[in-house]
């Protein structure tokens, strides 16, 4: 077996992906709905749902320091409505050929990356270059010298009115080894400290930090005597020391002299785009650098203040960063890898029914959903550690198609987002935070398996076919789960959800004035599940005229689509093993292959079931057995 046969084997993740439709479908009403009034030519009434644990569940109340299962103001356990809510609007763009929007569905921005090493043969290689170029990267003449990055400027971010400008230095920056016995009157003390406890404090105070300082140099790049701000002596020049992280390596990693930043010089400005690219590539690496620092020292100043920074300008964008090797974007932004064919200008099924709020125009939804309150006895469990920081986009391959088998990435003009991100269904498996790394874990209080929700969707002037949508989304399909909560990645959250009564108004009663009269008739039982089967029919009638448009041949029908099989598939199977699990970090490192796609494993779990349903056939009736040997050898010599 090759390397890369083994690399793409042990690639894996406690998710996968369905993939993004090629054709969207119209719902040709959705403008044309009044919402002032309930029309009796449409389908107005109530969903009663119940939704079952099978697994541990938690929704949290928002208590980042101690967080517990959701309460209503009565103080009852309870999904909030927008968990519901968001959980059918997902499913109804799956289910309903429906686009993703940049800025609705996903923060559009770069994703940031650093990449000092690679491989020539492979995609690491390429990306070392790209790195390399945008930083003017010069490899060292000897091993005593150092890379440098000759590009990269030092300078002052300063918040201005909401927006940010980066002020050169007055001069290039220096760097001081931390060796340099000046440095050492900078050096916190903890003498009180067992020796342990004192390592660990100077560890932490040392390291990614800023010092006020006054400093003489040679004016050839070497730093003559540093001193602190207070005790600054004439004609010294004023700036900043940068610590930049911990110690790294045999010989540490160096810290920097900013000298003062030179505001009458015109500054780079950060967009707003580059703005957002920075806060959320700061956001999703908060968790596990507060590990071993305060995050907020990567964060950018508030109104007024301004802090030290390298940064570069590189093919239209600004980056800055903490680190001389600084971060930067991947040449595109994630809203690039959308499929091309969209006309996300249609009026899709969940905008229709669920509401949309634009900068110019706004929907309003016509689908209600109440908190979903737990039975009286419901309590939490014990607190459970984990850690719930995992792979994001920046994991090119995982989330970008492969191409030809091989993972791809964002500089790829061409590349492609894999789709809709989907947890495994599994058992819960042990989870635990290691000493000392419990500032990047939390802990959750799920209520336990069995625990049942009970709550009410409204619903007004829908037609049949968006009634439809709406209870199959809610629905699934028979066998289905749908995934609650925090912790899916570990097997929590997963619930069943079944439909306990449809109610549809009658709306000549409601006005009426006759206080007898029912409001609307309610079906429960499997009066119930005929009616939501039938309204769901409608749905997909409704998508398959859609979907022939324009077709010489009739197309495959919508609920036997690739996509959908292999959503009802991820939505429907216990998975157990550890290729339904995180990868242990060293192997994000090591390993590039693709993450394997859905479709793919759907088709071979398929064709395993099939054959061990034809082995147990043939053990149970010899002459089946004898008639599937021939049949395989007659396969076998028609290969030939």
């Amino acid at each position: 077996m090759s390397e890369q046969e083994k690399s793409s084997q042990a690639v894996h993740a406690p998710y996968n992906f369905v993939e993004f439709p090629k054709k969207l479908l119209e719902d040709s009403v959705g403008n044309a709905v009044r919402h002032d009034q309930l029309d009796p030519a449409l389908k107005s009434g109530e969903i009663r749902i119940i939704l079952t644990a099978e697994t541990p569940v938690f929704v949290s109340d928002g208590n980042k320091n101690d967080p517990h299962f959701f309460r209503t103001p009565g103080g009852s356990y309870a999904l909030p409505g927008s968990t519901v809510r968001g959980l059918v609007r997902e499913n109804m763009q799956i289910l309903s050929f429906a686009p993703v929007r940049a800025g609705e569905d996903f923060e559009d921005f770069q994703i940031y990356f650093r990449q000092m090493a690679g491989k020539n043969n492979d995609i690491t290689g390429g990306l070392k270059n790209y790195y390399h170029q945008a930083l003017g990267v010069k490899p060292p003449r000897n091993k005593q010298d150092k890379a440098t990055p000759e590009k990269v400027k030092s300078g002052w971010i300063r918040c201005e009115n909401g927006a940010y400008f980066i002020y050169p230095t007055r001069e290039p920056y220096l760097r001081v080894s931390r060796k340099h016995p000046d440095v050492q009157q900078f050096q916190n003390q903890f003498p009180k400290m067992d020796d342990k406890k004192r390592r660990k404090a100077e560890d932490r105070a040392n390291n990614a930090r800023i010092v006020d300082i006054a400093y003489l140099d040679d004016g050839k790049g070497k730093v003559k005597s540093i001193y602190s701000r207070s005790a600054a002596r004439p004609n010294m020049k004023q700036g900043a020391l940068l610590y930049t992280g911990k110690p790294v390596g045999r010989v540490p990693n160096g810290l920097y002299i900013f000298p003062e930043a030179d505001y009458s010089a015109v500054p780079e400005t950060l967009s707003r785009e580059d703005e957002l690219s920075y806060r959320e590539d700061w956001e999703n690496r908060r968790n596990s650098l507060n590990a071993y620092y305060d995050s907020d020292f990567w964060k950018l100043p508030e109104e007024g203040q301004a802090k030290p920074v390298f940064y570069i300008r590189f093919e239209g964008h600004t980056y800055c960063g903490m680190s001389l090797f600084l971060r930067i974007g991947y040449r595109y932004p994630l809203s690039k890898g959308l499929p091309c064919e969209w006309d996300d200008s249609v009026m899709d099924y969940p905008h229709a029914i669920l509401g949309y709020a634009g900068r110019e125009i706004s929907q309003r939804s016509r689908v209600s959903f109440s908190d979903c309150t737990a039975c009286r006895e419901a309590q939490e469990m014990m607190p459970v550690p984990m850690i719930l920081a995992g792979p994001k986009p920046s994991y090119y391959a995982g989330y970008v198609k492969p191409v030809e088998g091989k993972a791809n990435h964002y500089n790829d003009e061409n590349f492609q987002l894999r789709g809709f991100k989907q947890y495994w269904l599994k058992e819960p498996v042990e989870t635990s935070v290691e000493p000392g790394k419990e500032k990047v874990g939390t802990k959750l209080c799920p209520l336990p398996v069995g625990t049942r929700f009970t709550g009410v969707v409204r619903f007004k002037n829908l037609t049949p076919a968006e009634l439809g949508l709406l209870l199959w989304s809610l629905r699934l399909e028979e066998g289905c789960y749908q995934a609650v909560g925090m912790g899916k990645p570990y097997g929590y959250g997963r619930m069943k959800l079944t439909i306990d009564s449809l109610t549809e108004y009658s709306i000549d009663n409601l006005y009426s004035g006759d206080l007898c009269a029912p409001a609307g008739v309610t079906l429960t039982g499997s009066a119930c599940d005929k009616k939501v089967e039938e309204y769901v029919q409608q749905f997909n009638q409704e998508a398959d005229v859609q979907l022939a448009a324009g077709k010489k041949k009739a197309p495959t029908p919508l609920r036997k689509r690739a996509s959908l099989k292999d959503f009802f598939w991820m939505k429907s199977q216990i998975q157990s093993g550890e290729e339904y699990n995180y990868m242990q970090l060293e192997l994000y490192k090591e390993i590039d292959a693709p993450l394997h796609e859905t479709g793919t494993l759907r088709r071979e779990a398929e064709r395993k079931a099939k054959l061990a349903s034809q082995v147990k056939a043939e053990e149970n009736d010899p002459f089946a057995a004898l008639q599937a040997r021939i049949e395989r050898e007659n396969q076998r010599r028609g290969r030939r």
